[in-house]
């Protein structure tokens, strides 16, 4: 973890010093060594919630870097329980950065706790996941609405041939980041973009479509902090009334009875 408690105030790693993890309470040591990135780890494993902390790599720690200090690892309690977020927005956004594999009861348990958050994925763990999208999603999506200049939502079918499968059913949106460590500059087109995967909301349990919002990256903190929460009301708003009307719109199926037919509403 970055932060520590030392008398009682924040602290990130000190040499040869001691702290207090701010979740359990317990004792932990900084360690400041020339390989990994400065941390606080603590003294005796112990199973505490911000063990994972102790982990992160420098991809996980830039991102977290792009957030004032105030707002890294906050403390969120949750039916009774503290959960340490990696950033909190002065929004109240929560979102937290994720690089390894998780567990799916994991993934929920924060989702639940959090509530208002975002997830953001490392694109760029498992080697095939970016070619993967790059071959699927030119085939499996269509222009659904244009929000902005450059900022464009579009319907993906076939989701999960297109993201891993882990995070294609989240309660919650979930933006990849194709880039990585790599330079922008001298990246594929498709890494200059985040990907914003909301939440499906399926009408059959044989619905495999999900909404995908094309956003820039130099767009991405602008927006996080200032008018996420009023952008994200208006574009799930944006979708319902642009389904609604597809729907109205759509030819309506005939029935036929003996020689007459008869025009049968469309409910769906």
């Amino acid at each position: 973890m970055k932060f520590a408690l030392v008398n009682n105030e924040r602290y990130e790693p000190i040499p040869k010093t001691r702290g207090i993890c701010p979740v359990c309470g317990g004792v932990v040591i900084a360690k400041c060594g020339k390989l990994k990135a400065h941390h606080w780890a603590h003294e005796t494993k112990q199973g505490c919630r911000n063990d994972r902390w102790e982990t992160e790599g420098e991809w996980h720690r830039n991102w977290k870097n792009k957030f004032p200090i105030e707002c890294q690892e906050k403390i969120i309690l949750a039916n009774e329980v503290k959960n340490i977020a990696d950033v909190q927005t002065n929004k109240g956004l929560v979102i937290e950065f994720q690089h390894s594999h998780m567990d799916s009861e994991e993934q929920r348990a924060r989702e639940s706790a959090y509530k208002n958050m975002i997830w953001v994925v490392d694109g760029t763990r498992l080697k095939y996941d970016f070619p993967r999208f790059q071959k699927n999603i030119k085939h499996n999506s269509v222009l659904f609405l244009e929000i902005r200049k450059n900022i464009k939502l579009f319907c993906v079918y076939f989701c999960d041939e297109v993201f891993p499968k882990n995070w294609t059913n989240c309660t919650v949106p979930v933006v990849f980041d194709f880039l990585g460590l790599e330079d922008e500059e001298k990246a594929d087109v498709f890494q200059r973009y985040l990907y914003f995967l909301l939440p499906r909301t399926k009408v059959k349990e044989s619905d495999t479509s999900a909404f995908l919002l094309y956003l820039p990256r130099k767009n991405f903190l602008p927006l996080i902090n200032s008018e996420w929460e009023s952008f994200y009301a208006e574009l799930i708003s944006s979708i319902i009334k642009i389904q609604k009307a597809k729907r109205e719109n759509a030819p309506q199926p005939v029935v036929y009875y003996g020689y007459r037919r008869r025009a049968r509403r469309n409910i769906f």
